[in-house]
């Protein structure tokens, strides 16, 4: 028996050694590999980029400051229009705070209106007057049709009625 245990032991150690030859075999066979530092290269020419991006930079920059862009001329013109108004060029306190009042008023008209177009117990038509504007809603297929007319400029709008 002790012969037949040095047998298996010695069968074991082959079949370890054949593993270990074969690990040897394929890691020392294949070929080295190499890694090199990352390196970053900036986009924007003022940090070093390519010089040829700068236009391009420069344009999507425009292309996402258009409504700031034409908010800034609105309030610009209407600042203008202030300023002829009341011939001093800066609003006084009571106009600014007309303004503001008016803002209010109209985000409180727009909050209803909304409400009673998707709030919890929304209606499928209606009709709001405030001051010289009348806004008008209908629900029709799925979609709000909504007609704003304001002092004979009428805007219509379609949204869908599950926003």
């Amino acid at each position: 028996m002790a012969t037949r245990r040095s047998k298996s032991a010695l069968s074991w150690l082959s079949a370890v050694a054949a593993c270990g030859a074969a690990a040897l075999a394929i890691l020392g066979g294949a070929a080295p590999s190499q890694a090199s530092s990352l390196v970053y290269t900036p986009i924007n020419p003022s940090f070093g980029g390519n010089p040829n991006n700068g236009i391009v930079l420069l344009d999507e920059a425009n292309a996402q400051n258009l409504p700031l862009a034409a908010k800034s001329a609105e309030q610009a013109a209407a600042a203008a229009a202030a300023s002829s108004a009341n011939g001093t060029g800066a609003l006084t306190p009571s106009q600014i705070f007309a303004e503001q009042l008016q803002s209010q008023l109209l985000s409180s008209f727009a909050n209803q209106i909304t409400q009673a177009i998707f709030g919890p117990n929304a209606q499928t038509s209606g009709t709001y007057s405030y001051g010289t504007t009348t806004v008008t809603f209908v629900t029709v297929a799925g979609e709000v049709n909504i007609t704003i007319d304001a002092a004979g400029s009428i805007t219509t709008i379609t949204v869908p009625a599950n926003p």
